[in-house]
């Protein structure tokens, strides 16, 4: 597999936990808000789906261990996704002159592979990330090098 084949997988998958991850932070976010304020809800739904989101972009997209460095770096991709999709959608809407829910949707898309590569980062930072078989990982030079070295 190459490394661009790699990448285009964890990027599908990352959006696909990415939907999953919108539905947990409602499904937190909702019945809260009939009992709490809703700011509070949102907080409360938002700390809940950015964990579940890192343990599964960890152990599914990027296959690897999370650690703690990770899961403190991993919420800078949702505060790049929120900060980026805002001044796309303001530009949008105030310089394009477009429907504010299409540009809302189209920011959301726009932003997504920045946020993919920043949460890879931080989920891979000082981690080697493990092979999918043991046969994909002696094709990356750096695993057949330490392999050889056992």
């Amino acid at each position: 597999m190459t490394a661009r084949t790699r990448t285009l997988g964890q990027f599908v998958t990352f959006a696909a936990i990415g939907l999953a991850n919108t539905a947990v932070y409602y499904a937190v976010y909702a019945p809260l808000n009939r009992w709490i304020p809703y700011l509070a809800a949102h907080v409360i739904g938002w700390i809940v789906s950015i964990i579940g989101s890192f343990l599964l972009n960890s152990y599914i997209t990027i296959r690897t261990r999370p650690t703690w460095r990770g899961f403190l770096r991993y919420p800078l991709s949702g505060i790049v996704n929120v900060v980026g999709s805002g001044i796309l959608l303001y530009l949008a809407v105030s310089q394009l002159g477009m429907n504010k829910d299409i540009a809302a949707l189209l920011a959301g898309v726009l932003i997504t592979p920045a946020s993919f590569l920043l949460a890879r980062w931080a989920i891979t930072s000082g981690v080697t990330a493990q092979p999918q078989t043991a046969s994909e990982g002696l094709e990356d030079p750096e695993v057949r090098e330490s392999a050889s070295r056992v």
